[in-house]
Parts: structure tokens; C-alpha cells; sequence
């Protein structure tokens, strides 16, 4: 009887696990048309099924990244919810007109990266409100036109040969320039190093220098440096002497917000403050479409897949 009792308690648990997985799901918007992808490799699934220009979301949850070859939005529910863990790699169909474009994604990959590849540079990539962490080359485009935007990147971003790349109100760690890449960065946080950046513009940011070796093909522009005390001030518009983060503290509080008095001294060429609070696009990682709110399993299971009624708000 013990023995019984101990198969179906394994049993159970299979099931509920299974049940798990499966709850993860992958939408895919083909104009009017929804289809629904179930599991881990859910988004696989469902991009396997997409053509150029639709949409798919990804429910809360961990799922499995995958070789995007089409120009599609790619959607979660933001960075606290749903995690892709493990590499993915976008390659934009030759001269595409579209817009690749991902939001509100966790992508902490451990050893795997985010790549996004062109072919001319003309084609464009827009990252916005997602968290970045990789253990070598976190984030880097080649031979495309790229934008990050109210997004937390652990690492450096790369723009390599070809790409252009505008950072926008977003954390990371360096600008690295490989080729003829070049990078338009405002109302940042840079909290590494410049030495690699070339023919570059970074303007109404905050950047803690651990090297102090700069390029002279570079503009900077109201930005506030912690660094090494050589740099001279008309070099950036503020400078702090001393070494790495530490001489930001006290003008940099939680989650990067400036000091009340801090805010009122560091102006930006808009206006605003300078740093990820300032500008146009204050730093802001919540998704900006509906969210799923719930997900209900209904019935039970048919042709191996779960159906599921999500609501969405």
C-alpha cells in the first residue's frame, strides 16, 4: 500500500509539472488572427508560425530563446515577469523596411548573448524596457540601425561594423565600438569605461570613468564624470575628482535617481536633469501595451495542449 501511495504521489507531481510548463504560453497576432504556443519552447513555436510584421507575447514565465529570422514585435510582461534563459539571435531579412522590436523582457542568459545582425546597417532594431545580463557580449548589433531605450543593460552594449546605435535613458556598463560603429547616447548612465567608443555623441549623462583614456573623435556634452582627476572639465560640463562609483555617492540614490539638490544643479541641454530621469523618456521599465492578467486552464488536456482563457488588461 506504501508503494502505491508513493507512485501516484510521483505521479501527481509529473502531472502538475507538465501542467507548468505547458501554462507558459507564446501569442502570435497575425492581423485579426491569435494562435496560441504552449510551454518552454513556446516562442520557437510560435515564431516558426509568424510571417514579417506580427506579433508575439510571451505570457509570464521562462522560456527558451530562439534564432529570430523574422521582423516581428516581441513582447512580455516586463522585466520582474518574463525571463528568456538562454541565447537569442535576431537576423533581419536583407533591406527590410520593417522594425524589429522587443519590449518588456527579461533576457538573463548566463553564458549566451543578444545579437542582432543586419546586412547594410539600414535595417532597424528597437530594445525598450528590457533588462540585459550576459556573462561576455550582453548586447551588440551588427550592420543595423540600432535603439535602446528605458532599458537596464549589465554589461556593455556593442556596436559593431556598420551599426548605428542611439541609447536612450538606459544603465550600462560601456559603448564599445568595433569597425566603423558609432553610438548617439543621451540622458544615460554609464557606469564603466569610454576607452573603446569612437565618433560618438554622448550628451546629458552620468558616467563613472575606471579608465581614464579618452578619443578625441568623441563629442560629450552636459554630462556629469566621476573619474580620474586628469579629465579636464570642459571635456564633459561637470567633473568629480576620485576614483570609480564612489565619488557619485550622494548625488546618485536608489535605482539611480538623482539628489533633490543634484537634479537642480545638473541641467541637460533640454531642460531637464541630466541622467535617466531627464529627457524626453524618463527612465521607466513598465510595459507600455495591455498585460495578461490571468491565464485559466479550462477543461482538460486535448491533443496534448492545454486550452487556456487569458484575460488581458
Amino acid at each position: 500500500m506504501k508503494k502505491i501511495f508513493l507512485l501516484l504521489i510521483m505521479a501527481m507531481t509529473c502531472g502538475v509539472c507538465v501542467m507548468a510548463q505547458e501554462s507558459l504560453v507564446a501569442t502570435l497576432q497575425h492581423g485579426s488572427d491569435i494562435q496560441a504556443f504552449y510551454g518552454e519552447y513556446a516562442l520557437s513555436a510560435a515564431h516558426e508560425a509568424a510571417e514579417d510584421g506580427d506579433i508575439i507575447t510571451l505570457s509570464a514565465g521562462e522560456f527558451y530563446g530562439a534564432n529570430v529570422t523574422k521582423v516581428i514585435t516581441l513582447r512580455g510582461e516586463g522585466t520582474e515577469k518574463t525571463h528568456i534563459k538562454s541565447g537569442i539571435t535576431f537576423t533581419i531579412p536583407e533591406k527590410s523596411t520593417r522594425t524589429l522590436f522587443l519590449e518588456g523582457l527579461n533576457m538573463s542568459i548566463g553564458g549566451g548573448d543578444v545579437n542582432f545582425y543586419g546586412s547594410d546597417g539600414s535595417e532597424k532594431v528597437v530594445v525598450s524596457k528590457c533588462y540585459v545580463y550576459s556573462w561576455s557580449h550582453p548586447l551588440s548589433f551588427e550592420k543595423c540601425n540600432g535603439t535602446v531605450i528605458q532599458s537596464n543593460i549589465q554589461g556593455a552594449i556593442y556596436a559593431c561594423e556598420g551599426s548605428h546605435v542611439t541609447c536612450l535613458n538606459s544603465i550600462f556598463a560601456s559603448p564599445i565600438c568595433e569597425g566603423n560603429g558609432k553610438f548617439d547616447v543621451e540622458n544615460c548612465v554609464i557606469y564603466n569605461s569610454l576607452s573603446y567608443v569612437h565618433y560618438s555623441t554622448i550628451k546629458n549623462s552620468i558616467i563613472s570613468i575606471t579608465d581614464p583614456s579618452l578619443d578625441n573623435t568623441n563629442t560629450f556634452s552636459h554630462c556629469l564624470t566621476a573619474g580620474n582627476i586628469a579629465i579636464p572639465v570642459s571635456d564633459f560640463g561637470w567633473t568629480i575628482p576620485g576614483g570609480g562609483y564612489e565619488p557619485l555617492v550622494g548625488i546618485l540614490g536608489d535605482n539611480y535617481h538623482l539628489s533633490e539638490e543634484a537634479a537642480a544643479t545638473y541641467i541637460g541641454t533640454d531642460g531637464t536633469e541630466i541622467g535617466i530621469y531627464g529627457g524626453m523618456y524618463p527612465f521607466d521599465l513598465t510595459p507600455s501595451y495591455p498585460l495578461v492578467k490571468t491565464l485559466d486552464v479550462i477543461g482538460s488536456h486535448k491533443n496534448g495542449k492545454l486550452n487556456v482563457k487569458i484575460n488581458v488588461k
